[in-house]
């Protein structure tokens, strides 16, 4: 579960590596939007971009411990 103050990447969509995390950028979860029946949504900055709203979906949160495959 998601919520405000986590490190996320990105989903990738479609492909071969459908969702995969895009491991090139790194977003800091700003605020937390829920309503009742529907999916949470969460404004993310990524770099020194202007903040966006992503669905939960859309992103793939960082765990402790958690190391890329290839290393």
């Amino acid at each position: 579960m998601i919520k405000v103050g986590d490190i996320v990447f990105m989903r990738r969509k479609g492909g071969v590596m459908n969702n995969q995390p895009k491991t090139d950028r790194l977003g800091l979860v700003i605020k937390e939007y829920k309503e009742k029946g529907a999916i949470p949504q969460y404004h993310v900055r990524f770099d020194q971009e202007d903040p966006k709203w992503y669905y939960q979906h859309d992103l793939h949160r960082i765990k402790w411990g958690e190391r890329n495959k290839n290393d």
